[in-house]
């Protein structure tokens, strides 16, 4: 029996022992797989839908069926996002979609969802749009957040019988995303919306503004004002963690910055959600409109002080340490090229049939091509990253599960046992979300055999 047959079975027999313990799983989870692509249904007459098309308010909701594959049809919303339409070739524009699940039926849900919010790839594609929320959600473990800051997968949309191509669908920010993690508490939680520096927009709650943006009255988290000044560096460090979760708000600022991306929190202000509390919790800060992401070139600067955010946080010496060791955890951990790559080569077949025949891929060359490319991309970024953090501490190797100079198939049965026990090293955590289980096996074997 060769080497790779050998992990053949290794690997069917941790997949068996896992994926009893996913069958009970909550359903929201299940539907942001990003290694199932599942094909969404719509039909509505088709004046409506040459409407919600052709809609430039974004403002007009019109009746459809909705459905998944197999399930009963049901009754919901369709409107038209702000997203740029694409028109090459033959069918329906592709433009970004927002489904209202219980818009005409109270309390309808859809999988443990009420809203879902198609996006159509318009800056880049989606292939680097959905990567660029993988990276958010990879950096979920200890390293980063700390905590689930969102998810993301595609989808397949067909319209009145017409294939419209891959969406990126993407956790919608709502009272269900904070009460399906289990942080709403009905009067003491507020949820709002940056789309740029300085303008909140409230979401959840109200109608008075939570205690701690009060507080936080000052430049960037507010425009400025002469009775609320910026305070020093030093009270800034004293008093910004009794507020914040500093830590998943620097990561989003790191994530953001590695993915090179020009509309996020340190290169612009804008384009995430946080979610504040009455007592118990600090702020929250979770990424969005994440459609620009890989756009920027390899080099750019991590410490970029383009935003008041940046310019600010980075600025206070304390929060800029803890930034960097943040980024350097992430390079070496759940954004390591191993990881990385691992991904884009199990989500490469599960997307190439469905992007093929996508006239609106957004992609040049063929879809091989295009992954080489985000995989060249990523390597690239992450030899820029690691020269410029500062006080950068080299990475351990990750898959040395058994600690002997080398990676092997020795280490995946080190690493199948702690599967089995429910242990935990660090260097078998090889997407840093904080637990050993079968993606880190198939990111170990993908190690090995070079895949």
């Amino acid at each position: 029996m060769n080497a790779r047959s050998k992990f053949t079975i290794l690997l069917s027999w941790t997949f068996a022992a896992t994926m009893g313990s996913l069958a009970h799983a909550q359903q929201w989870p299940e539907i942001f797989d990003p290694f199932a692509l599942r094909t969404l249904y719509l039909e509505m007459s088709s004046g409506d839908w040459a409407t919600i098309q052709n809609d430039e308010t974004f403002d007009i909701e019109l009746p459809a069926m909705f459905w998944m594959e197999e399930d009963t049809p049901i009754q919901i919303s369709v409107r038209r996002k702000s997203a740029e339409p694409l028109n090459s070739g033959n069918g329906f524009t592709k433009v970004s979609l927002k489904l209202d699940i219980n818009e005409y039926v109270t309390g309808q849900e859809w999988y443990g969802l009420r809203k879902l919010s198609l996006e159509n790839g318009d800056d880049q594609d989606v292939v680097s749009e959905g990567l660029s929320w993988y990276l958010h959600r990879a950096a979920a473990g200890l390293e980063g957040y700390a905590y689930d800051a969102g998810l993301a997968s595609w989808v397949r949309l067909i319209i009145n019988d017409v294939d419209t191509g891959v969406y990126l669908s993407a956790e919608q920010r709502d009272k269900k995303f904070l009460q399906n993690r289990g942080i709403y508490l009905d009067g003491e939680t507020w949820l709002y919306k940056v789309s740029d520096m300085g303008s909140l927009t409230l979401k959840v709650g109200g109608p008075e503004d939570s205690p701690t943006v009060e507080t936080l009255c000052y430049n960037p988290f507010q425009p400025p004002t002469e009775n609320c000044p910026t305070p020093s560096m030093d009270v800034l460090d004293n008093e910004l963690p009794g507020y914040i979760n500093m830590q998943g708000m620097l990561t989003l600022g790191a994530v953001s910055s590695f993915n090179s991306n020009p509309d996020a929190i340190f290169s612009h202000g804008k384009n995430f959600y946080f979610a504040d509390f009455q007592s118990g919790m600090t702020r929250r800060h979770f990424p969005w409109d994440l459609d620009s992401g890989l756009g920027g070139g390899v080099l750019g600067d991590i410490y970029q002080t383009s935003s008041g955010y940046s310019e600010m946080l980075l600025a206070v010496p304390e929060f800029r340490a803890q930034y960097s060791q943040i980024m350097n955890d992430l390079i070496c951990g759940p954004l390591s090229q191993g990881n990385l790559h691992s991904f884009l080569d199990a989500i490469e077949p599960v997307l190439t049939e469905a992007l093929a025949d996508d006239t609106n891929n957004q992609i040049e060359g063929t879809i091989a091509e295009h992954f080489d490319n985000r995989r060249q991309w990523l390597s690239e970024r992450i030899e820029a990253v690691a020269v410029q953090i500062e006080g950068y501490i080299e990475c351990l190797m990750n898959g040395d599960v058994n600690y002997d100079g080398a990676i092997n198939v020795l280490d995946v049965v080190a690493m199948v046992n702690l599967v089995l026990s429910g242990g935990y090293d660090e260097v078998a955590d090889m997407n840093g979300d904080g637990t050993i289980n079968v993606l880190d096996v198939v990111s170990l074997v993908g190690i090995i055999l070079g895949d």
